[in-house]
């Protein structure tokens, strides 16, 4: 992936926020790092049960409240989950349904959950 300058970026995130194009493709190295089995069976979990808390999807999935918690967390970094707090809950709420993988130039695209029904 070529290397931008700082100025650049700066016009393309202006452009994107303006609506006249959409974001570039992210590395997708990280985030395949990221994509272990237990990663994805918390996706969809996520994806088809629609958890209301992070305790719920831990009883459903039967993994430890730390282990799940940490997954979510990096999940989250990658944009493919948003945890929302509601008092002293925390709601697992997916951002992406799909990813679109380029292995030419090694990046990734995701389509939004928003579209997808429970």
């Amino acid at each position: 992936m070529a290397r931008k300058s700082l100025a650049d970026l700066r016009e393309e995130m202006r452009a994107v926020a303006r609506g006249e194009r959409r974001a570039s493709p992210l590395p997708a190295a990280p985030l395949l790092a990221a994509l272990s089995p237990e990663s994805l069976e918390l996706l969809r979990v996520i994806l088809r049960e629609r958890p209301a808390t992070i305790g719920e999807l831990v009883e459903r999935t039967g993994r430890a409240q730390p282990n799940v918690s940490r997954s979510l967390q990096l999940l989250a970094r990658h944009g493919l989950v948003r945890l929302t707090r509601i008092g002293r809950e925390v709601r697992p709420e997916p951002m992406a349904s799909e990813l679109r993988l380029n292995l030419e130039s090694g990046t990734y695209e995701t389509t939004s959950a928003e579209n997808t029904a429970p």
